[in-house]
């Protein structure tokens, strides 16, 4: 993606330099370089394994689980592939692909994982990674099942200016198009199974000219919605939505993290969104 302060040769320059970042990272893991991998990770950074429902923070904590798989007797090879990179600032970059895990002579391992990856005086370091399995649905409507619930009308709990949502499928049910719609403004946003990235992405256009893309996540019973969107005069936002389902009829949405151009943003209340009754005909 190229940001506004950047010329198309710095984004260039930018994007094959973090992707060398998880290059390097399989290569040391793999040579069982230790002092290389701990100067990968930001001091305080969190690794978070969905599958194992386990969390770890911290640079000492994540190598400490490191060196304790290096001591194991087994050859335990890692290898993978990037899918997508991209620019949120000059020093804040996001990286999804896949990454697998070969032991000896067993069957290898394959995972999903997200990054985000930090540049300062030492180069780049990753600030966090999230891996999950990579999940292996029939078609593009199996995919989207698990967000069946949202489909229907929906109107959040605001008293000034409240958006109406209205969920459908497409036709065929590849993809479910949302529309927002208030007095002040309205957007249309498109969401679909990335086959090639294997993760559920979202495209949301708005009246005033904005646009935007997200890639959801699970965690726990929470969606997480990553989002990087241009605005209308062209600076860069980016943040995360949280969607948390309080049941089939209501749930909240609050936006974390949110930054314009690099600086951090005040963050939001939870709007709670309940489902409109159905109408009678």
């Amino acid at each position: 993606m190229l940001l506004g302060m950047c010329t198309p040769t710095q984004a260039a320059e930018e994007d094959s330099s973090v992707r060398d970042v998880i290059k390097e990272y399989v290569a040391a893991f793999n040579a069982k370089d230790a002092d290389k991998l701990a100067t990968m990770w930001a001091e305080d950074a969190s690794h978070v394994d969905h599958e194992l429902m386990q969390t770890t923070t911290g640079r000492d904590q994540i190598m400490a689980d490191i060196e304790v798989v290096f001591s194991e007797p087994d050859d335990i090879k890692l290898f993978g592939s990037i899918a997508s990179v991209r620019m949120i600032t000059g020093e804040v970059a996001s990286i999804t692909g896949e990454v697998g895990v070969s032991i000896s002579d067993q069957d290898p391992s394959l995972n999903r994982f997200s990054a985000i990856v930090v540049k300062n005086d030492d180069g780049w370091q990753i600030d966090s990674m999230e891996e999950m399995p990579v999940p292996q649905p029939l078609s593009s409507a199996a995919a989207l099942a698990p967000l069946d619930w949202l489909i229907g009308d929906w109107q959040d709990a605001t008293e000034e200016d409240p958006v109406h949502t209205h969920v459908h499928p497409a036709v065929g049910g590849a993809f479910l198009l949302r529309s927002c719609t208030s007095e002040a403004a309205q957007s249309t946003q498109i969401i679909g199974w990335d086959a090639r990235a294997r993760e559920i992405q979202s495209w949301t256009f708005n009246s005033d000219g904005s646009h935007g893309h997200a890639t959801w996540a699970q965690n726990g019973g929470d969606r997480l919605l990553r989002t990087v969107q241009t605005l209308a005069d062209g600076r860069i936002a980016s943040g995360t939505y949280v969607i948390h389902r309080e049941n089939d009829d209501e749930f909240t949405i609050k936006l974390m993290g949110r930054e314009i151009d690099g600086q951090p943003q005040l963050p939001t209340e939870p709007v709670t969104v309940r489902r409109m009754p159905a109408v009678s005909n």
